[in-house]
């Protein structure tokens, strides 16, 4: 290890426990998802991008970042790059190094929260979560492709407010920020707390006959009976079959699902996963351990959303622009990170 990193292991170690911690809760984080910060001095230390926060104790996946340069980056509309960081490093960081940058608190924590996201795709979401929050300060930020994007409009929502340290990001998931590792985490966990929704219950799936008909074919039945639900809860696949929810979504299995008929499925079946109608999900027998964890979320998330609340799907540009700008990069990285790891 450099000796730039080894010195300021001490101070980093608080927030890499905290990141393990958060990395271990899939509400919270689903595979190399979310990213955490701290600043010591003038020195950003942020997640690297693709990394497991699970594995924050284990390895060292933290990125020195020079402040100043990733904020004068943002002051002339460029995104933060390799040339930030303080020492070498093959590690690239986080996305969202710039949002992390404008943000005032020495600690940030960025996660993917299924509960959040249930609110955040939809339309009247900046109302609903109103009484939800009362008492914390907080902000809604409208939806932005991450990076110099969405760094701005954190932003301008801080200098519309300064002192906000809850911010919703819609159609994305949920930021906080303090002074501590730990204190930042206890907020984390009261809005958690007070934007948790109950999943719908899932009905039973086809499992017969959908184990019988996978045999000798490219596709495999997944042991999580929670997972079926995308099939066999009518509200969750309406949801689905309308649109992209949020990023990931569209990064990891394209910008429309395989939605296939009972009967016929086998014929139509496509991608990483396949929704059949009224029996539940078969999986191909490539995906990834990433991709798994990945369809995991989208099923926590659809199944928390109200289907009487209308829904903000993303636009077709906007799931244009985030396969174009990120989707091929940020995938590979996070499939890279998994193959180590116990298959699905």
């Amino acid at each position: 290890m450099p000796l730039y990193y080894s010195t300021h292991q001490s101070e980093i170690a608080p927030l890499r426990l905290v990141s393990a911690r958060l990395g271990t809760d899939p509400l919270l984080v689903q595979a190399g998802t979310g990213n955490t910060s701290i600043k010591l001095g003038n020195t950003l230390w942020i997640k690297a991008s693709g990394k497991w926060l699970m594995n924050a104790t284990n390895e060292d996946q933290f990125v020195p970042v020079d402040l100043a340069r990733a904020r004068d980056c943002l002051r002339r509309g460029l995104e933060v790059t390799q040339e930030c960081v303080v020492a070498p490093h093959d590690l690239k960081p986080s996305i969202e190094t710039a949002m992390h940058s404008v943000i005032p608190d020495s600690v940030v924590l960025h996660v993917h929260s299924v509960n959040t996201i249930a609110w955040a795709v939809r339309k009247d979401g900046s109302t609903a979560v109103r009484d939800n929050l009362t008492g914390l300060r907080w902000q809604w930020i409208p939806y932005a492709l991450s990076g110099r994007a969405l760094a701005c409009e954190v932003e301008k929502a801080l200098r519309r407010a300064p002192g906000t340290r809850v911010f919703i990001l819609a159609n994305h998931g949920l930021v906080v920020s303090g002074q501590s590792p730990e204190a930042a985490e206890s907020l984390l966990r009261q809005v958690e707390q007070r934007l948790n929704i109950d999943p719908r219950p899932t009905p039973p799936s086809r499992i017969a006959m959908l184990m019988n008909s996978c045999c000798g074919s490219p596709w495999r039945f997944p042991d999580s009976a929670d997972l079926h639900a995308l099939g066999t809860d009518a509200a969750s696949r309406n949801i689905v079959s309308r649109g992209i929810l949020y990023p990931c979504q569209a990064i990891f299995f394209g910008s429309k699902p395989a939605i296939a008929p009972i009967d016929t499925w086998l014929q139509t079946a496509r991608g990483s996963f396949t929704i059949i109608e009224g029996a539940g999900v078969v999986i191909n027998r490539t995906a990834t351990k990433t991709e798994y964890a990945m369809l995991c979320g989208l099923r926590d998330v659809v199944q928390r959303v109200d289907p009487e609340s209308q829904v903000a799907y993303l636009k077709s540009q906007e799931v244009k622009r985030v396969l174009a700008t990120e989707g091929s990069i940020y995938r590979s990285r996070m499939n890279a990170e998994s193959a180590g790891l116990v298959h699905w």
